[in-house]
């Protein structure tokens, strides 16, 4: 082989080589934008739950919710989003509230790629 034909295989590889790198770091920084979205949408709907919680009264926590669980429904998963009507519609049955809002989040969890073993049922802490 002459010294110019191995150049250009070796140009040829190195070019290929940075192409298909570049694809892979975009790639990666979508998923890591898209899962930065996620959290930050389900931290503000928790937040919003847990005003509403404080004070379902309230029109501004009452409109605050409803704004981040439609924010909310455009990036999250099916799962979380049938665990969010789940949720809402046995939120006045004492027996179901908890395991529903256990469901809930830990289909957020999962969402979000945070492994749990054995998550424990949990409630929503009403603040006084």
């Amino acid at each position: 082989m002459s010294p110019i034909l191995i150049s250009l295989v070796g140009a040829g590889s190195a070019i290929i080589v940075s192409i298909i790198s570049a694809l892979f770091i975009k790639n990666n920084s979508i998923i890591l934008e898209s899962r930065k979205l996620k959290e930050n949408n389900y931290v503000k709907y928790i937040e919003s739950l847990h005003n509403l919680a404080y004070d379902n009264n309230n029109k501004e926590f009452v409109n605050s919710y409803a704004f981040h669980r439609n924010m909310m429904f455009i990036i999250a998963n099916k799962t979380v989003i049938i665990n969010v009507l789940n949720y809402e519609a046995n939120s006045k049955d004492v027996e179901k509230h908890d395991k529903n809002f256990t469901e809930l989040i830990k289909s957020i969890r999962k969402d979000l790629k945070i492994k749990d073993k054995d998550f424990p049922l949990i409630n929503l802490l009403k603040a006084s």
